[in-house]
Protein backbone atom coordinates (compact mmCIF):
# COMPACT_ATOMS: atom_id res chain seq x y z
CA UNK A 1 0.00 0.00 0.00
CA UNK A 2 2.80 2.41 0.37
CA UNK A 3 4.26 1.99 -2.77
CA UNK A 4 0.93 2.90 -4.46
CA UNK A 5 0.83 5.49 -1.95
CA UNK A 6 4.30 7.39 -3.38
CA UNK A 7 3.44 6.94 -7.15
CA UNK A 8 1.36 9.43 -9.50
CA UNK A 9 0.97 5.98 -11.90
CA UNK A 10 1.16 2.78 -11.07
CA UNK A 11 4.60 1.24 -11.52
CA UNK A 12 6.22 4.51 -12.29
CA UNK A 13 7.94 6.95 -9.31
CA UNK A 14 6.40 10.20 -8.74
CA UNK A 15 9.53 11.85 -10.20
CA UNK A 16 9.29 10.41 -13.49
CA UNK A 17 6.18 10.78 -13.29
CA UNK A 18 6.39 13.96 -13.36
CA UNK A 19 8.93 14.63 -16.15
CA UNK A 20 6.73 13.16 -18.30
CA UNK A 21 3.93 15.17 -17.70
CA UNK A 22 6.68 17.94 -17.97
CA UNK A 23 7.73 17.30 -21.26
CA UNK A 24 4.00 16.47 -22.67
CA UNK A 25 3.25 19.81 -21.57
CA UNK A 26 6.67 21.96 -23.11
CA UNK A 27 4.92 19.70 -26.62
CA UNK A 28 2.21 20.91 -26.03
CA UNK A 29 3.30 24.62 -25.68
CA UNK A 30 5.56 24.40 -28.91
CA UNK A 31 2.33 22.64 -31.15
CA UNK A 32 -0.16 25.64 -30.00
CA UNK A 33 2.42 28.03 -30.49
CA UNK A 34 3.35 26.90 -33.79
CA UNK A 35 -0.16 26.05 -34.91
CA UNK A 36 -0.94 29.73 -33.31
CA UNK A 37 1.69 31.16 -35.41
CA UNK A 38 0.44 29.23 -38.46
CA UNK A 39 -3.06 30.73 -38.36
CA UNK A 40 -1.74 34.18 -39.35
CA UNK A 41 0.14 33.28 -42.35
CA UNK A 42 3.45 32.33 -39.75
CA UNK A 43 4.34 35.99 -39.07
CA UNK A 44 4.18 37.03 -35.45
CA UNK A 45 0.92 39.66 -34.98
CA UNK A 46 3.27 42.25 -34.66
CA UNK A 47 4.57 41.76 -38.04
CA UNK A 48 1.21 42.02 -39.63
CA UNK A 49 0.72 44.52 -42.76
CA UNK A 50 -2.41 45.38 -42.54
CA UNK A 51 -5.06 46.10 -39.66
CA UNK A 52 -8.75 47.07 -39.63
CA UNK A 53 -9.37 50.63 -38.55
CA UNK A 54 -13.31 50.74 -39.14
CA UNK A 55 -15.74 48.80 -40.49
CA UNK A 56 -19.79 49.51 -41.86
CA UNK A 57 -22.23 46.79 -42.57
CA UNK A 58 -25.34 47.86 -43.38
CA UNK A 59 -28.73 45.42 -42.65
CA UNK A 60 -28.26 44.46 -46.85
CA UNK A 61 -24.79 42.51 -45.97
CA UNK A 62 -22.89 45.57 -47.83
CA UNK A 63 -19.65 46.26 -46.35
CA UNK A 64 -17.56 48.55 -45.67
CA UNK A 65 -13.86 48.60 -44.63
CA UNK A 66 -11.01 51.67 -43.39
CA UNK A 67 -7.28 49.63 -43.22
CA UNK A 68 -3.91 50.56 -42.34
CA UNK A 69 -0.97 49.34 -44.56
CA UNK A 70 2.50 49.20 -43.28
CA UNK A 71 4.86 50.62 -46.25
CA UNK A 72 5.98 47.19 -47.02
CA UNK A 73 2.61 46.37 -48.36
CA UNK A 74 3.15 46.22 -52.34
CA UNK A 75 -0.02 46.48 -54.26
CA UNK A 76 -0.12 42.80 -54.91
CA UNK A 77 -0.11 42.30 -51.32
CA UNK A 78 -3.12 45.14 -50.94
CA UNK A 79 -5.37 43.42 -53.44
CA UNK A 80 -5.02 39.89 -52.48
CA UNK A 81 -5.56 41.27 -48.99
CA UNK A 82 -8.84 42.54 -50.22
CA UNK A 83 -9.78 39.80 -51.84
CA UNK A 84 -10.37 37.62 -48.37
CA UNK A 85 -11.84 40.09 -46.84
CA UNK A 86 -15.85 39.21 -45.55
CA UNK A 87 -18.02 39.46 -48.34
CA UNK A 88 -21.61 38.04 -49.10
CA UNK A 89 -22.42 37.47 -52.41
CA UNK A 90 -25.07 39.46 -53.77
CA UNK A 91 -23.92 42.08 -52.21
CA UNK A 92 -20.91 44.61 -52.13
CA UNK A 93 -17.35 44.89 -50.16
CA UNK A 94 -15.71 48.14 -50.28
CA UNK A 95 -12.19 48.55 -48.63
CA UNK A 96 -10.17 51.81 -48.73
CA UNK A 97 -6.40 51.31 -47.63
CA UNK A 98 -4.49 54.27 -46.22
CA UNK A 99 -0.50 54.04 -45.29
CA UNK A 100 0.26 53.62 -41.56
CA UNK A 101 0.47 56.80 -39.90
CA UNK A 102 -2.48 58.12 -41.68
CA UNK A 103 -5.61 60.08 -39.97
CA UNK A 104 -8.04 56.93 -40.98
CA UNK A 105 -12.38 57.24 -40.49
CA UNK A 106 -12.87 54.79 -37.94
CA UNK A 107 -15.28 55.35 -35.48
CA UNK A 108 -17.24 57.76 -38.22
CA UNK A 109 -17.66 54.45 -40.60
CA UNK A 110 -19.18 52.11 -37.68
CA UNK A 111 -21.43 54.49 -36.45
CA UNK A 112 -22.74 55.15 -39.48
CA UNK A 113 -26.54 54.83 -39.72
CA UNK A 114 -26.40 53.43 -43.31
CA UNK A 115 -23.83 52.95 -46.00
CA UNK A 116 -24.19 56.22 -47.78
CA UNK A 117 -23.71 57.77 -44.50
CA UNK A 118 -20.61 55.33 -44.16
CA UNK A 119 -19.16 56.63 -47.27
CA UNK A 120 -19.48 60.07 -46.76
CA UNK A 121 -17.88 59.72 -43.87
CA UNK A 122 -14.64 58.82 -45.89
CA UNK A 123 -14.93 61.95 -47.72
CA UNK A 124 -15.73 64.78 -45.31
CA UNK A 125 -13.87 63.47 -41.99
CA UNK A 126 -12.47 66.96 -40.71
CA UNK A 127 -8.44 66.13 -41.30
CA UNK A 128 -8.81 62.49 -42.67
CA UNK A 129 -5.94 61.50 -44.89
CA UNK A 130 -6.68 60.72 -48.68
CA UNK A 131 -6.38 56.89 -48.92
CA UNK A 132 -3.88 55.16 -51.47
CA UNK A 133 -5.77 51.97 -52.68
CA UNK A 134 -9.39 51.63 -52.83
CA UNK A 135 -11.07 47.90 -53.90
CA UNK A 136 -14.85 46.88 -54.40
CA UNK A 137 -15.97 42.96 -55.00
CA UNK A 138 -18.91 43.83 -56.67
CA UNK A 139 -22.56 41.94 -56.37
CA UNK A 140 -21.17 39.15 -59.06
CA UNK A 141 -17.61 38.75 -56.56
CA UNK A 142 -15.29 40.73 -59.47
CA UNK A 143 -12.70 42.44 -57.55
CA UNK A 144 -11.87 46.12 -58.60
CA UNK A 145 -8.55 47.46 -57.57
CA UNK A 146 -7.07 50.69 -58.34
CA UNK A 147 -4.02 52.63 -57.27
CA UNK A 148 -5.68 56.08 -56.66
CA UNK A 149 -1.95 57.83 -56.55
CA UNK A 150 -1.53 55.96 -60.60
CA UNK A 151 -5.72 57.63 -61.03
CA UNK A 152 -7.02 59.92 -58.67
CA UNK A 153 -9.89 60.96 -60.82
CA UNK A 154 -11.32 57.29 -60.66
CA UNK A 155 -14.49 57.25 -58.83
CA UNK A 156 -13.50 55.10 -55.76
CA UNK A 157 -10.16 57.67 -55.60
CA UNK A 158 -12.33 60.89 -54.61
CA UNK A 159 -11.48 62.19 -51.69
Amino acid sequence: MQERANTMVPGMSRAKSYTIGFVVLVVCTLAIGWLGKSMIDGEATGDLEFWHAGYYRDDALNRLFTIAFLPSATPADVKRYAAQLTYTPGHTTAAFFYPEGSRIPSATITDARNLADAKQALRTMTGASPWRYATLKDEAGQLRFVDCEAQPNDPLCRH
